[in-house]
């Protein structure tokens, strides 16, 4: 009984030693499967990898296909908008991006809407007052403030008209109607105190316009950028060329006013009138010369500034490129001549009423006739320059706000005063080139001036502080210079 008790156990240890074995085996194949899948993981990706690739690649594809479809929706609103409103949009694909589609859809109304909202435009409510106020004998002096600021906004629409009537036409008519339109105000004064007979206005105003281009607005533009700019650079080669101008201008009038002294009765006059014809020829050789045969001595100024914008940075760039977008907004053609012609009139309508109004104004506020021409008149022919010369040396365009003041300076000297002599002769009034000694004498003084500061092709705030400081003096002087002494001088000839 011992022995089988004995037996009996020793076979059932062998059999669970056996289930022992095959269940170490059974967990060595679970152990080596689980290293096979393990080395499979790292040799494929997992499939939620594979899954989230393959989605990215399809979203991307659709990305592509609606941007896509965009620009080919974008391309046939353009198309559509160009038939309907018959703007013209040019054949450059780039131009058919959004960033170039406002410009290229504004119709000719939304160009002049723009023109005629400027704030400075609220001024016009002035005009029709002041027609009201010489219709119905308001005090001449209330009549000769209402016209002149009514005339402020006008002038500036008028400059904007022959810009853009310019910019429709080659370079060479472009540049010859801006250089005879850039001072139609001061023209239609000019016009408008010939016949009522003002000779001493006239030259008055012409010597104030020069004086306040070269002096106020050249003065401000440098003193305007130099706040922005510590030092502005500009080529000096197209200022020097118009204080050449300039020069000879000052010697056209210097020489009949020092010969008055001597003259024989009658030969100033004589002497003015074919000088006026030499002086206007010059001017034609001076046209020529910038449009024509010396134009890349004019265009060096877009270059320098184009040069200095990529040296300074981006930003320059970026506020160059919207100006070129604003430049390229332009009413057409006979838009651009209604407009012209509009404001023509309207000038030529105040301008009568303002010249009839200086003797009141004169005679009711007391305000001396020497600082009407000089000081008051100008600053409504100049409004157009004084604006642009300003806001282009804000923009470090120094070059070009130079090229507006001391180029309208050498115009009024060519141009304006010339065509006053010949257009009096034509109507018989006896004016000619006599700007008396005070006259010539501050008029070479601040050539000379304004010669020393554009020599070196640098400006900066101080040297606009002293043109403005030096067109206080002149004002101060002509506030206090009596009527009795500026005819004085005339009492020595006839």
């Amino acid at each position: 009984m011992l022995l089988k008790s004995s037996s009996a156990p020793c076979r059932g240890d062998s059999a669970g030693i056996k289930g022992l074995d095959r269940d170490s085996s059974s967990r060595s194949e679970l152990v080596e499967d689980q290293r096979k899948l393990t080395r499979r993981s790292h040799t494929f990706p997992a499939p939620d990898k594979r899954t989230a690739l393959t989605s990215k690649r399809v979203a991307v594809s659709i990305q592509g296909a609606v941007r896509k479809a965009k620009l080919r929706c974008l391309t046939s609103m353009i198309l559509l908008q160009k038939q309907a409103t018959q703007v013209t949009i040019t054949s450059d694909p780039e131009e058919l991006l959004p960033a170039n589609r406002p410009n290229s859809l504004r119709s000719n109304a939304d160009v002049l809407k723009i023109l005629l909202l400027d704030p400075i435009n609220i001024l016009l409510l002035a005009a029709p007052l002041g027609l009201l106020g010489a219709s119905h004998q308001w005090s001449q002096g209330f009549v000769f403030l209402l016209c002149f600021t009514g005339l402020v906004p006008l002038a500036k629409l008028l400059g904007d008209a022959t810009e853009h009537l310019a910019e429709n036409l080659n370079g060479t008519v472009g540049g010859l109607l801006n250089a005879t339109f850039g001072n139609a105000v001061e023209l239609i004064i000019t016009v408008s105190a010939i016949r009522s007979g003002l000779l001493d206005i006239v030259k008055q105003s012409c010597l104030g316009s020069i004086l306040s281009n070269l002096l106020l607005v050249l003065g401000m533009s440098f003193f305007a950028g130099g706040v922005f700019q510590s030092e502005q650079r500009f080529p000096d080669g197209a200022a020097l060329i118009n204080m050449t101008m300039l020069c000879v201008g000052s010697m056209a009038f210097s020489l009949p006013t020092v010969f008055s002294f001597t003259a024989p009765p009658g030969t100033i006059l004589k002497m003015s009138r074919v000088s006026s014809i030499f002086v206007g020829i010059g001017y034609i050789a001076y046209l020529i010369f910038q449009l024509y045969t010396h134009i890349e001595v004019f265009d060096e100024q877009a270059d320098t500034v184009s040069d200095e914008q990529e040296e300074s940075g981006g930003q320059k760039a970026k506020g160059n490129d919207e100006e070129e977008e604003e430049h390229l907004i332009v009413l057409s053609i006979p838009w651009a001549l209604g407009l012209l012609l509009s404001c023509t009139l309207a000038v030529a309508v105040l301008s009568e009423m303002m010249v009839g109004s200086i003797e009141g104004l004169v005679k009711d506020w007391g305000v001396p006739p020497g600082f009407v021409g000089v000081i008051l008149l100008p600053i409504v022919g100049n409004a157009c320059e004084h604006a642009s010369a300003v806001r282009m040396a804000m923009h470090d365009k120094c070059g070009t706000a130079i090229g507006i003041a001391v180029g309208s300076s050498t115009q009024m000297t060519l141009l304006a005063m010339p065509f006053a002599v010949i257009t009096a002769w034509i109507v018989g009034q006896p004016l000619d080139f006599d700007l008396t000694p005070t006259g010539i004498t501050v008029l070479t003084m601040s050539v000379l001036v304004v010669l020393t500061i554009v020599m070196d092709g640098r400006s900066n705030w101080l040297e606009g502080f002293m043109l403005m400081l030096a067109y206080c003096l002149v004002a101060v002087l002509y506030w206090y210079v009596p009527e009795s002494q500026e005819h004085a001088h005339g009492h020595h000839r006839p």
